[in-house]
């Protein structure tokens, strides 16, 4: 007799797949949130390692010239231009012309200061900043910065014309000379001037630097080296605007930007950053601290002063 084979075919039903997907699906956003917590982690180690070198080259600004570099001067320059040196990067300080007209203007067409503000020196960037350079104030490819020096606590405005209500009655504008932080117009700040105590006060602080946002007429962008808008500033006077493009102080909270009831003005002049919950900031003496957004305002305005002789504490 003739027998009639079978041949069995081995696959999977569909329900079997669907519970394969759904499997692989859960791993997937189990594991995603992990990468991305690693990635996040080493950006602020590299982000940390950035201040900590700005910091170790204003030190030695320090001891090579005696004070520390001003926060911006009369030639429209900034304080990161005056280290230069001090970060390996020579060649480009050499190339910069320490004159207000002509060359030296910061956005005259295709000058050595022009072309320094469009050069990327990658210690000035947290690498969670996702700002990319840009052409601004007349600059082609602008490099946009994360990282401003401090001019104190009781700087609320670049302008007293564009003071918000409600300010506390010491509040001056980064356009005075009486702001009580290490940097400011034309500073000369040294370690004896620190009265606070080189551990209690900040030298440099992070900022949520973004140039597309815009409240109340205040754009977040900070630059480097050079400053055009500050040109009509001189010493002792109130012209020029736009220092907080290299400055940022302690009188608004940390992460201002974040706070949608914050006026503008008090959100561009606000340290802040793009790690969640807070900020990096260099201290006089060279140490790096990553501050809470909810750091005790009194306390965070002590640190930002250098003589006001608080008592800070632990923080």
């Amino acid at each position: 007799m003739r027998r009639t084979g079978f041949r069995r075919f081995v696959g999977f039903t569909l329900i079997e797949l669907l519970v394969v997907i759904a499997i692989i699906a859960v791993l997937i956003a189990l594991l995603l949130p992990a990468v991305q917590q690693a990635r996040e982690a080493a950006r602020r180690t590299q982000c940390r390692n950035h201040l900590k070198n700005l910091g170790l080259a204003l030190h030695n600004y320090h001891d090579t010239v005696g004070v520390f570099p001003f926060g911006f001067d009369e030639r429209e320059t900034l304080w990161s231009a005056m280290i230069l040196p001090q970060l390996d990067q020579g060649p480009l300080y050499n190339t910069l012309i320490w004159q207000e007209i002509g060359q030296g203007d910061w956005f005259e067409d295709g000058s050595p200061n022009e072309r320094a503000c469009g050069t990327v020196v990658p210690v000035f960037q947290c690498p969670s900043m996702s700002a990319a350079p840009r052409d601004n104030a007349g600059i082609p490819g602008r490099v946009p910065a994360s990282y401003r020096a401090c001019s104190g606590s009781n700087a609320f405005s670049d302008d007293t014309s564009t003071f918000p209500s409600g300010l506390p009655a010491n509040a001056v504008a980064l356009e005075n000379s009486t702001c009580n932080g290490v940097f400011y117009g034309c500073s000369r700040t040294n370690f004896r001037d620190i009265l606070d105590g080189t551990s209690q006060t900040i030298l440099l602080g992070e900022s949520s630097t973004d140039p597309d946002f815009e409240k109340d007429n205040q754009n977040m962008d900070y630059w480097l080296f050079g400053s055009p808008q500050t040109g009509p500033w001189l010493l002792g006077g109130i012209q020029g605007t736009e220092y907080t493009e290299g400055l940022g102080s302690c009188g608004p909270r940390l992460n201002s930007r974040f706070d949608e009831t914050a006026h503008g003005v008090l959100m561009e002049i606000s340290f802040g950053s793009w790690h969640t919950g807070g900020a990096h900031v260099t201290l006089a003496d060279g140490a790096v601290r990553f501050l809470s957004e909810n750091i005790d305002l009194t306390l965070y305005r002590a640190l930002g002063s250098r003589n006001g002789q608080e008592v800070t504490g632990e923080f």
